[in-house]
């Protein structure tokens, strides 16, 4: 996909992701500047997470996710996940934990899920860059505190 259109592109769909939404779901936004993304997801009595979101090839590719620390510092350790959606890792790439979920990345190229295909969703509702995101933040709100 041509540059400008994969910057067009993430600026149609990161437009949606306002103040207005942010203060009803208790994320954060560091950085909405194309490629990047960086947002923390915070709520009462629970732990907050930090998110990088690289769309650099935006939707040719999902959007590579690093969990970070809430100070912006790579995930290193995992608390313990009941939804599984946060693998603990280490992703053969990042050599990081990453986020195991169709949408991500690091789900994609993992060596377990090389034939679940990006194109299989790519486009639908649940996976614009927004839909991705509230993916990951719902796996966070059912995770340990």
């Amino acid at each position: 996909m041509h540059p400008a259109a994969v910057q067009a592109l993430f600026e149609e769909e990161t437009k949606h992701l306002g103040p207005a939404l942010c203060a009803r779901r208790g994320w954060t936004m560091h950085r909405i500047d194309f490629p990047i993304i960086n947002c923390s997801f915070n709520g009462c009595g629970r732990t907050p997470l930090r998110l990088t979101l690289t769309c650099d090839n935006w939707n040719e590719l999902p959007p590579s996710i690093r969990l970070e620390t809430p100070s912006g510092e790579p995930l290193r350790v995992l608390p313990p996940n009941p939804t599984g959606v946060f693998h603990a890792g280490p992703h053969h790439v990042t050599n990081l934990p990453f986020v195991c979920m169709r949408g991500s990345r690091e789900y994609h190229t993992h060596p377990s899920h090389v034939t679940d295909y990006w194109d299989g969703c790519r486009g639908s509702s649940s996976y614009t860059i927004g839909g991705i995101m509230t993916q990951i933040w719902n796996a966070w709100l059912k995770g340990a505190g």
